[in-house]
């Protein structure tokens, strides 16, 4: 521990060293003379929130929108989304998860760049590893997608672009920190290495050292995280058709929870108090390459890496966790166009995977070779009308899988698009990974050896149409989507309240959801947004179909967004209503008085208001603006080590009304 502390206090004084050396430089070129040549201003005035124009529809969070809220990494960047939804897995560990459609994080494929990095043992601390300040853009998809990135997506696809080491700013310095005392600082730095070669390097680091216990129940409400995130891309472009870029990330964060009476500098816990400890090392290698054939016309083949090695040793109470992940992906494409009316992508894939997992006396050992083989065709049927059919197949547990999809776009008028797809997607469960909260409760547990691959269908149908009202722009949508599983992992909480039973399950699951979205500028300078989600998830249990528990029928978001005329005001406040939830039976031993079946409707109200200089930034806002909080979302805390000790009975937020201020700095080009 001491020396994790010595190691970042020189760190923090490199940071500290670099920022006030090219502050300094920075104030000596302010000095020298500038000549404005008079000319026309062109401002463009770019959205927060986009929906491109391809066929699969893809809705872009821009990094202005980012900006409306701390954004401090992946898991807190949807405030102001009503498509995603992050909640928390469990009451401990601080791990999240992104829900679309109504379903778990795992169903849905995390794409950094294109690259599969965020699965398996990632996927459970994976969202605080992407730094906020690091983003330049999310894109999500519902649905299955292109068939050109995997066969993992099954409720969706959200993809994560970072700063490009072409456009970043020069310098970019991001500091935050909370009433709690979280702290953050990020430093970014562009590279001019050669003329057709640039290089974005990314400092983050982040910590939450303050001891927190609102509820009283001697158990820390949020984890206790040091987090060190160091980030190099590599960008190549010969402007002749050959461009590559290269991508290397170390992470090591420690995440510590418990009660507060702990020494969390033991590196195990006894019957005497009980903690839960992880240290996690991570190394990610990515990259691609692509080349366009001069012969010919409208050919070109690419080439896409990723390698992953994730490691992460600690305990949860006395019993001792160790597991590490290699994975290695490879993608080999190559697209032609024909008749200037297809454009067809045939491609190559491979995904080798090594998790060693060990939990207590439980090994969860595992080893899968994936190769795969897809084509797409893009076809502009006419100037109104594009198809996108895919197909892949893939070699997995000694069977072929086939995933066709087909995505289309129609479009009704200069300002109506109309899109359906249907698809098939396919995965491998990770049963501990994905399930955290397993790991922090005295439950025992039954887990089926014949877990099978997980398939489902998916059917989909938007409508979005642009307006012009009162000289003010704004849109309308309309979602509808239904998720069918062939064969999903159950996790079932509700036979025995003492028992997890994990086991697989054939036609016995479903999503039915429903999204209305209107934006609207109601004045110049304020843009409203309204939304409403209907969720309808159900599994069998016993022959009946019941609501899978911890899932929100009803969602409502509001959110006001204000910018002055001249750009140096900016001003946000969010309304995110979550409806009721089902919560599974709880043991008699806790009474049914104090633990209903069904959570109440609660309402969490995030605002932020932003002042800008020339190359300066500072904010302040509130999350959580009125408190509320979940007050018991712990059982058994007054015996950890008993039989009713559980950390999973979670349906709203642990931590109250959190304050934070920030600056941004920057350094154009």
């Amino acid at each position: 521990m001491n020396k994790i502390k010595n190691y970042r206090f020189l760190f923090f004084l490199l940071m500290l060293q670099t920022v006030s050396t090219f502050l300094f430089a920075q104030s000596k070129k302010d000095t020298t003379k500038v000549i404005n040549l008079k000319g026309a201003d062109v401002t463009f005035e770019k959205s927060g929130v986009m929906i491109s124009i391809q066929p699969i529809k893809t809705e872009i969070i821009s990094s202005k929108e980012l900006r409306k809220a701390a954004c401090c990494n992946l898991g807190e960047s949807f405030e102001t989304n009503a498509t995603v939804d992050v909640t928390y897995k469990d009451a401990l560990t601080g791990s999240k998860e992104l829900q679309v459609l109504g379903l778990s994080g795992s169903y849905i494929q995390l794409l950094t760049e294109n690259a599969p990095l965020i699965s398996g043992l990632g996927l459970t601390y994976g969202l605080n590893g992407i730094p906020g300040t690091q983003i330049e853009s999310i894109n999500i998809v519902k649905g299955p997608g292109s068939v050109m990135f995997g066969p993992d997506a099954m409720s969706g696809m959200i993809n994560v672009e970072l700063k490009d080491p072409d456009r970043a700013d020069k310098w970019f310095i991001n500091g935050y920190m909370d009433e709690n005392y979280r702290s953050e600082l990020n430093i970014d730095h562009k590279i001019k290495v050669a003329p057709n070669v640039n290089s974005f390097l990314s400092f983050h680091i982040d910590d939450m050292f303050r001891k927190v216990d609102e509820n009283g129940d001697n158990f820390l409400d949020m984890p206790l995280v040091r987090n060190i995130n160091v980030l190099n891309k590599w960008k190549f472009n010969n402007q002749k058709g050959l461009m590559s870029q290269f991508s290397i990330k170390y992470l090591n964060e420690q995440r510590m929870s418990g009660e507060k009476d702990f020494d969390y500098r033991r590196t195990y816990a006894d019957m005497s108090k009980w903690a839960q400890k992880i240290n996690t090392n991570r190394i990610e290698l990515y990259g691609r390459t692509g080349y366009v054939i001069p012969s010919a016309d409208y050919k070109s083949i690419g080439f896409q890496y990723a390698y992953v090695y994730h490691e992460q040793i600690g305990f949860y109470g006395i019993r001792k966790y160790n597991a590490n992940q290699n994975l290695l992906n490879l993608r080999l494409i190559y697209n032609m166009e024909m008749n200037k009316k297809h454009s067809i992508n045939i491609g190559l894939s491979l995904k080798n995977e090594l998790i060693k997992e060990q939990f207590d006396t439980l090994n969860v050992d595992r080893t899968e070779s994936t190769p795969g083989f897809f084509v797409e065709d893009t076809y502009k049927m006419s100037p109104r009308l594009i198809i996108i059919a895919g197909y892949r197949a893939d070699y997995l547990k000694s069977k072929v899988y086939h995933t066709p999809r087909l995505n289309a776009k129609y479009t009704l008028s200069d300002q109506t698009d109309l899109r359906a797809s249907v698809g098939k997607g396919i995965r491998l469960p990770h049963v501990f990974a994905e399930n955290p909260a397993l790991l922090v409760s005295s439950k025992e547990f039954v887990i089926a050896k014949d877990i099978k691959v997980e398939e489902s269908i998916n059917y989909g149908l938007n409508l979005v149409h642009s307006f012009t009202l009162g000289f003010r722009k704004g849109s309308i949508g309309f979602d509808a989507y239904r998720t069918e599983f062939q064969n999903r992992l159950r996790v079932d909480l509700d036979s025995d309240p003492l028992v997890v039973n994990v086991y697989s399950q054939a036609n016995a699951s479903y999503s039915n959801t429903f999204q209305a979205e209107l934006t609207y500028k109601i004045l110049k300078t304020v843009e409203m947004k309204l939304a409403y989600k209907y969720l309808d998830v159900q599994s069998k249990l016993n022959g009946t179909y019941i609501r899978d528990p911890y899932i929100a029928t009803n969602r409502f978001l509001t959110t006001f967004s204000f910018e002055s005329f001249n750009r140096k005001w900016k001003a946000n406040v969010g309304f995110n209503t979550v409806g009721s939830k089902r919560l599974p039976q709880t043991h008699p031993h806790f009474g049914t008085e104090n633990l209903p079946l069904k959570s109440p409707m609660y309402t969490i109200v995030n605002t932020q208001i932003t002042r800008t200089f020339k190359s300066f930034e500072i904010y302040i806002g509130a999350e959580n603006l009125f408190d509320f909080k979940q007050n018991t979302h712990l059982l058994g805390s007054d015996d950890p080590y008993g039989p009713y000790f559980d950390a999973s009975y979670i349906w709203g937020p642990m931590d109250g009304r959190r304050v934070y201020t920030g600056f941004r700095y920057k350094i154009k080009n």
